[in-house]
Order: structure tokens, then C-alpha cells, then sequence
């Protein structure tokens, strides 16, 4: 297994991380209670835009920047760790399914707006299949013809958004994936509250609302979309654990660091353990679909299963009751872990979801 980076990924990281930094600086992190975003961050789009890296992945010949999803993996990690109020996953995983199916004048015309940034595109997670977002299944839509129709409860970036990836139910056949039009009149907005103050969510009815019709999504496709998120999420764990062990060796009890105590040093020194292994099996998984290789769909479950349950609450406790006030980091990075462990399934799901692929549900029927 290869776990080193390349000489472009380090350099891909550290520009993301300046950049990340720079918009970090002007923007605090919570944001105020009263100005809590409902809409994505602008200027820190058009920034990523014009530097390439919303095309990060898509190959040069459909207009994207190339790259493989290890690249992409190394932005993800250093997104996850800044959490900018910014679509980043889910625009990667609507340009993975566009480039796949970038045999058509809409949806290439389609992808070549998410790369320029020009077009907000985001996913209804709550329509995806089980296997692939596990989450609540809050919604759902029809497809009549070429128009959607639905209601929606929680869209990320939803005031934003202008295309829709869905997956639609059409007669008795399984729900086949769409790209849909977001627009008035066959749009209506709302916003709703969300768990991660950094992912504004929106309502969406739709009423008619103009829809292309997708093919299946290949597994290398759901693979890439779950690898993505794991090394996401592995980003938000490290910055809460480097919080964490920053204030033990600050905070002091009885004369002496918190950070001295077995009970705080142990448990900080395990989680860092288990977040380096997890982004290993991050790393292997992109390796693999990469390389093309049979065993990815099995590599990027294995680290999704890695990343969310290396991703706890134990940065927080460490903080005691600051790391409860709104006004510390703290508690928003577990915000986006729970939000994303409510998405993606507990641990205990995805390791049933591996070991279906592993060994088959016959064993443990």
C-alpha cells in the first residue's frame, strides 16, 4: 500500500490550506448566533473555481483539471478540517456522476458549469439508495417524463443550489438517478434548521421541474462518492483532536497539564492512532479505484467504516463545559461528525454494510 504523497499533493494541500486559512481569517469559526450562513461562501467558491479544483478528478478531456481520487482526497481531508460554509463533497460527487454520464450535450454543458463554478449542483442525499447514504429516508421524488416531482425535507445548500442530482422513482421500476433543474416557478425554497451550521439545509418542493434522466451509477462511481467522504470526515476528526490536545496541554488540574492525566493522554493518543489508520485505508481505497482494481468498492467501505468511528465526541470532553459554549470550535466539528454519522450510518452499519460485501448476506441470514 502506497500512504506517502506525492510531491504535487503536498503542494496541493498546502495551497488549499493557505487559502483555507486566508478565508478562515475573515470568516469566523462558529459563526455568530445571529448570522449563522444559509448560503454558501462566494468568494472562497469562485477562489477554488479559478484555481482548478472544483475539477479536481474530472478528467482534462471533459474540461475538468484531472487528477485521481487520491488528489481529490487530499483537498477533501484539508476541507474537512477548515469546514468553510461550502458544498465542496457534495459538488465532488455530482461531477463524478456527470463525468460518467458525459455522453450528452446537457449533461456535458452541465458539467462544464460545476467545473467553472458558474453552477451550484448539489445531491439529495435522501433519496440516494440505502446502500450507498443509509440516512433518513425524508423525501422522495417521481418522475413523470422529462418533469420531477416531490418534496424534499433536507438538501444541503438548497437556497443555492441550481441542479439536483436525485435519484427518482419512475412507475414500478427502481428509481434511476436524474439531474433536475432548479428553478421557479417549479422550485420552492425553504430554509430548514440544520444539525452543522457550516451545511445550511433548504426544503425543495417541486412541482414539474425540468429532468434528465441518468443510467445507473457504476460501483467505481458510489466507491469514489464514499471515499471522498471518509477522508472529509478524517479531516474534521484531525482538527478536533489537534484542538483537543492543545488545550490539555494547556488547562491545568491539580498543578499539573490535563494532558498529564492517563485518563485524558490515553484516550487522545488512541484517537490519534485510529484517525492515521483510517486515512491510510483512505489512501488505499483511492489507490485502488485509481487503479481500477475489483477490490475498490470493498477498500472504500472499509475506510468509510474507519473514518466514522475514529470520528467521536472525545475532543470535545477533553474541552469540559468551554467546548460547549457556542462560542469554541468545538462543538461544531462534532456537529458536522454527527451530522455526517447521521448520513452515512453508525459504525455498527457500516460494518454490517462490509461485511455483506465481504461474505455475503446468506452468512448472516
Amino acid at each position: 500500500m502506497r500512504f506517502a504523497p506525492t510531491d504535487e499533493q503536498l503542494e496541493l494541500s498546502r495551497t488549499a490550506e493557505r487559502l483555507l486559512a486566508a478565508h478562515a481569517r475573515r470568516n469566523t469559526l462558529p459563526p455568530p448566533w445571529e448570522a449563522i450562513p444559509q448560503t454558501l461562501s462566494r468568494e472562497l467558491w469562485a477562489s477554488l473555481a479559478e484555481l482548478g479544483l472544483l475539477g479536481l478528478g474530472v478528467p482534462e478531456r471533459l474540461g475538468g483539471s484531472g487528477g485521481g481520487v487520491a488528489d481529490l482526497c487530499v483537498l477533501a481531508e484539508r476541507v474537512g478540517a477548515a469546514l468553510p460554509t461550502l458544498p465542496f463533497a457534495a459538488t465532488a460527487t455530482v461531477a463524478a456522476v456527470l463525468a460518467e454520464h458525459a455522453d450528452g450535450p446537457a449533461t456535458r454543458a452541465a458539467l462544464a458549469g460545476v467545473v467553472s463554478g458558474s453552477t451550484v449542483a448539489v445531491p439529495a442525499w435522501e433519496t440516494f439508495p440505502a446502500d450507498m447514504v443509509p440516512g433518513r429516508r425524508a423525501g422522495s421524488l417521481t418522475l413523470n417524463g422529462s418533469a420531477a416531482h416531490g418534496m424534499l425535507a433536507a438538501v444541503p445548500f438548497g437556497l443555492d443550489a441550481e441542479l439536483l442530482l436525485a435519484f427518482a422513482d419512475e412507475g414500478s421500476a427502481p428509481a434511476r438517478p436524474v439531474l433536475v433543474e432548479l428553478a421557479e416557478p417549479t422550485t420552492a425554497r425553504t430554509s430548514v434548521q440544520s444539525l452543522d451550521v457550516t451545511e445550511p439545509m433548504a426544503s425543495l418542493r417541486l412541482t414539474g421541474a425540468p429532468a434528465i434522466p441518468l443510467g445507473p451509477l457504476g460501483a467505481p462511481t458510489a466507491a469514489r462518492l464514499l471515499t471522498v467522504l471518509a477522508a472529509e470526515l478524517i479531516g474534521t476528526g484531525r482538527r478536533a483532536l489537534e484542538g483537543a490536545v492543545e488545550y490539555a496541554g494547556q488547562r491545568r488540574q491539580f498543578g499539573r497539564p490535563i494532558g498529564s492525566f492517563q485518563a485524558i493522554k490515553h484516550v487522545l493518543a488512541d484517537r490519534s492512532v485510529q484517525l492515521d489508520a483510517a486515512w491510510m485505508l483512505v489512501r488505499e481505497a483511492a489507490h485502488a479505484l485509481d487503479g481500477k482494481r475489483a477490490d475498490a468498492d470493498v477498500a472504500a467501505r472499509t475506510a468509510l467504516a474507519a473514518a466514522v468511528e475514529a470520528v467521536t465526541a472525545d475532543a470535545l470532553q477533553t474541552h469540559g463545559g468551554i467546548g460547549f459554549t457556542w462560542e469554541h470550535r468545538s462543538h461544531v466539528l462534532l456537529r458536522r461528525a454527527r451530522a455526517r454519522r447521521s448520513l452515512l450510518g453508525s459504525p455498527a452499519h457500516r460494518l454490517d454494510v462490509l461485511a455483506d460485501r465481504l461474505l455475503g448476506s446468506a452468512l448472516r441470514s
